[in-house]
């Protein structure tokens, strides 16, 4: 068992075994579809695994706003950094992020019947190509396959957390056109932005004005 941030009372927690959202635009279709399937048929059991996770930390898990809110405060307090790897997450919180992520989506396909996970395979240059996203929303052309990656914005909104907490990774320069661009001061400045304490509401109230 890896080690775990003594502020969290983990209750027998199991991470997915592996990332379904790893690399999967390089995959062959059949084996990216196999996988994509293979997340779904786990939403039942990573929602348990996410709620006997908070249950132990005091936080009661259910689509409520309040709890949703609660949700994001545990998540804001307790997400932790690669101990080795700055600018990345703990392999446990990675595993926690596709969780919460699989609940925001469910939240929103609850309260929304039109919403539903799709395997997207619209583009092999767009950035959501064969992963899981939440897709159906009524006021878009449905002929642009528009849709929500939530696994990606959680993940993302965690990096910053850790980020804004100091471990951050560094890259350098580099030299574009004869111009050097220093790749650290221009993410820094991204990084001066204040973390949205509401951001796991606000994705859930984007969703309902799309849908």
């Amino acid at each position: 068992m890896e080690s775990w941030t003594v502020s969290i009372v983990w209750d027998e927690y199991e991470p997915v075994v592996s990332s379904p959202t790893g690399q999967l635009e390089t995959l062959p279709r059949v084996e990216a579809r196999r996988l994509f399937e293979q997340c779904m048929e786990s939403v039942p059991a990573r929602l348990e695994a996410l709620r006997r996770l908070l249950a132990a930390n005091g936080v009661e898990l259910t689509s409520s706003d309040a709890s949703i809110r609660e949700l994001n405060e545990w998540f804001i307090t307790h997400v932790e950094a690669h101990p080795d790897l700055p600018g990345r997450l703990h392999p446990s919180w990675e595993s926690i992020c596709h969780d919460v992520a699989l609940f925001l989506g469910e939240a929103m396909i609850e309260r929304h019947s039109n919403l539903r996970w799709e395997f997207f395979i619209w583009g092999r240059t767009n950035v959501a190509y064969q992963r899981h996203v939440i897709m159906g929303f009524g006021t878009e052309d449905p002929k642009r396959h528009t849709n929500l990656d939530i696994d990606r914005s959680v993940t993302a909104y965690a990096h910053r957390i850790v980020e804004s907490g100091g471990s951050v990774s560094t890259s350098g320069s580099v030299c574009i056109r004869g111009t050097e661009i220093d790749v650290d001061l221009i993410a820094a400045q991204h990084r001066m932005r204040d973390i949205d304490p509401d951001a796991f509401l606000r994705w859930l109230r984007s969703a309902a004005r799309r849908a």
